[in-house]
């Protein structure tokens, strides 16, 4: 014979454990960029090479940002994040500094270094 009661604790106990599962993966997506904060990823190009030529552009991606500057000057990024700036570089070293910051009032910086050795 089956104990209805039983079986009414066991369906009661899933359905509010499906009802948490659903707050807490909502908390988790609501929460996720204020947990992960922003990010600068910086495709091209690496820090610390040589160069010959005055001009050279800086790829990459940020994630989770309000605005960012590359050396203190406003950057254009699209939908997805992207960005592409040409800088122009002194002989000898030269250090640029990008810096975004998320709507929670966080910065994350990404300092590049270069050498452009003149020919």
């Amino acid at each position: 014979m089956i104990n209805r009661n039983g079986v009414r604790k066991i369906i009661k106990a899933g359905i509010i454990s499906i009802i948490i599962l659903i707050v807490l993966g909502y908390a988790y997506f609501a929460f996720h960029n204020f947990v992960n904060g922003p990010e600068i990823i910086v495709i091209e190009p690496k820090s610390g090479i040589s160069t010959t030529t005055s001009s050279i552009k800086i790829i990459g991606k940020a994630l989770r940002v309000q605005n960012i500057t590359l050396n203190g000057r406003p950057i254009i990024i699209d939908d997805k994040g992207n960005f592409d700036e040409n800088i122009i570089l002194a002989p000898g070293y030269n250090v640029s500094l990008l810096s975004a910051h998320d709507k929670f009032g966080r910065t994350t910086k990404y300092k590049i270094d270069l050498v452009y050795k003149k020919e």
